[in-house]
């Protein structure tokens, strides 16, 4: 009986545990208009069976329901198997009520035990008519950036600017969010004239692209999505007006036709471009406290300041290295760090600064650090200084001062010590070192010698030969390029002979054209572009406009240039062909490459 009863107990013990972890959800459309069509959806996490709607559906229509859709997973995980399965009921309703609507629990059965869901939010408002003209929502330049509607207007599109504070100091950051409200069809935005923020410091934080979602304003529904985002840090204090931010929209409207039963009912669109701007915004900016203390480096926020000296004993010539550090969140990308003072003996580089910053609502969240590299050049006690930071702290509205050190250096003598050539000199604030020559600098003068032992080198180059030739070959190459530029400002301006010279190389341009074609077996473009080659050289080679050359009198002009008789037959001969080629077919005839060869040959003859 006992083994009966734990097999009994194995068995069921997941259906058991499965019962304990039933969960059943609904979910909805938070927001939509009267007339909207939305979907009310349950899921539950096992087989349910007998699902009952809330009891308050008054405000809506059940239009369709449910569609039952079900699901089942199996794992398998270190040969122990687990299923699970999940229900879903799906409903359309359409909203027939104005209000704020809570729907009550649903109910659904499973393993013969009722669960309910949890209650679901609706509000539906009054479907918007169409606007006379588009206005924009009044701001009064704060916080939360509350939209809010003209008296009496719907606007189709709404673009609104807000601000994450109203009041901040000087240097504290303050986020601008732009958004976009909008109730019409848009295709695409195709221009933005952005306020141009000149007393601030901006970073862009702007989405990688438009996500749109329900919002009510004033009763009306709109799609809206956040298009631009950016943190500011105002450079100066007072009242600082934010300029409007203008938007061009392409939207689709639906056209009509001319009034006809189908023209109604195939009604199409078009694109019409629609610019709307924002309200400007104000935003106060407090001043600073004065008397803040000669380390204050321009910080805003909340810091912390560190220093750190690597090593603090070593020997000379060998080098230490200082790091200064900021972090924290503010305005951090714009304060100046503190900067050490170092002995007269110690070799200083230009510090190696570094930052790893991220936009935030406050300003920048971080750390900057510059690393100095310097060198003692003899041994020693040194001191780096006390270094102070000093920061307007946003949340207490005082300055608050870090410091650091002071850091003590041991130099020790270097290994190869210093005692080359010269001897002991003292420095102030220091101790002894050698003075040492460094590969000679310093060397003696030649001492006098007879000025009548001195002889010149060369020549002198004014008035040599080579100088006379340095001026006469480049005056000589101007003359004969003036001239040469004459003849051919002179050749230019005759366009007939610019045509003939040209003709040869536009009708090889469009043989290579009709060779192309040939290669592609397009017939009737390859024996057109042909002929177009040769009435085009004919055109430019008898300086004939193309309009006055016909067959007519195209033999009657080639003899009058002086072309042969038997090859201007040839050439309207191979014309005849060509038109009788581009509609005839392919087996009749002439061949593209036969046809191709002689007008070559042609164009290479006259």
């Amino acid at each position: 009986m006992k083994k009966i009863l734990f097999l009994i107990a194995t068995l069921f013990a997941p259906l058991l545990a499965m019962a304990d972890n039933v969960e059943f959800t609904g979910q909805a459309q938070r927001h939509v208009s009267l007339g909207d069509r939305l979907r009310l959806v349950y899921t539950v996490n096992a087989e349910g069976r007998d699902i009952r709607l809330p009891d308050n559906l008054d405000g809506f229509d059940v239009l369709m329901g449910p569609s039952v859709s079900t699901s089942t997973s199996t794992q398998i995980i270190n040969g122990s198997f687990s299923t699970s399965r999940s229900t879903t009921f799906t409903y359309v309703l359409k909203a027939n009520k104005v209000g704020d609507f809570t729907l009550n629990p649903a109910r659904v059965t499973v393993e013969g035990t009722q669960y309910q869901s949890n209650t679901i939010p609706i509000s539906v408002a009054e479907a918007g008519q169409q606007p006379n003209a588009t206005q924009q929502p009044s701001n009064s330049g704060g916080g939360g950036g509350q939209v809010e509607l003209p008296r009496g207007e719907t606007p189709e599109i709404i673009v609104n600017q807000s601000l994450s504070k109203s009041s901040v100091y000087q240097g504290e950051g303050v986020v601008l969010v732009t958004k976009i409200y909008t109730r019409a069809d848009l295709n695409s935005i195709s221009d933005i004239v952005p306020p141009a923020l000149t007393e601030f410091v901006s970073q862009d934080i702007s989405p990688n692209q438009l996500s749109f979602d329900r919002e009510v304003i004033d009763g009306i529904v709109y799609q809206s999505a956040e298009s631009m985002r950016k943190v500011l840090i105002p450079q100066k204090s007072g009242r600082i007006t934010i300029e409007p931010i203008e938007y061009e929209f392409v939207v689709k409207r639906r056209t009509r036709g001319g009034g006809g039963f189908f023209d109604d009912f195939f009604g199409g669109t078009q694109l019409v471009r629609q610019r709307v701007k924002s309200k400007p915004i104000t935003l106060t900016v407090k001043p600073l406290p004065s008397g803040a203390p000669s380390s204050f480096t321009g910080g805003v926020g909340k810091f912390k300041f560190t220093t750190t000296v690597t090593p603090t004993e070593l020997e000379a010539n060998s080098s230490v290295q200082v790091k200064v550090s900021v972090s924290g969140t503010g305005n951090l990308k714009i304060l100046s760090l503190p900067k050490p003072q170092f002995h007269p003996d110690f070799d200083t580089f230009d510090p190696q600064e570094t930052s790893n910053l991220q936009p935030v609502a406050a300003g920048f969240s971080g750390t900057r650090t510059a690393e100095y590299l310097v060198i003692p050049r003899r041994d020693g006690e040194f001191e780096i200084p006390e270094l102070k930071f000093t920061f307007f702290d946003t949340e207490s509205g005082r300055y608050t001062t870090q410091t650091a050190g002071p850091f003590r250096l041991s130099v020790a003598k270097g290994s190869g010590g210093n005692t080359q050539q010269g001897g002991p000199v003292s420095f102030a604030g220091g101790g002894r070192e050698q003075v040492q020559y460094i590969g000679r600098d310093l060397r003696y003068l030649k001492p006098d010698t007879d000025q009548n032992s001195l002889r010149p080198i060369g020549l002198f180059f004014l008035f040599s030969p080579a100088f006379w030739l340095a001026i006469l070959l480049p005056l000589s190459a101007l003359i004969a390029l003036f001239f040469v530029y004459r003849k051919r400002v002179s050749d230019l301006a005759n366009m007939d002979k610019v045509k003939m010279r040209r003709a040869s190389k536009t009708a090889r341009k469009r043989l290579k054209v009709a060779a192309k074609l040939m290669k592609e077996n397009k017939r009737e473009a390859f024996f057109d572009e042909v002929m177009r080659a040769l009435w085009g050289f004919l055109s430019d080679k008898l300086t004939l406009p193309l309009a006055e050359l016909t067959k007519d009198n195209a033999t009657e002009q080639m003899k009058l240039h002086g072309i042969e008789e038997s090859v201007a037959q040839r050439f309207m001969l191979l014309l005849d062909d060509c038109e009788f080629a581009r509609y005839a077919p392919a087996d009749i005839s002439k061949p593209m490459n036969e046809t191709y060869e002689t007008a070559a040959q042609l164009l290479s003859e006259i």
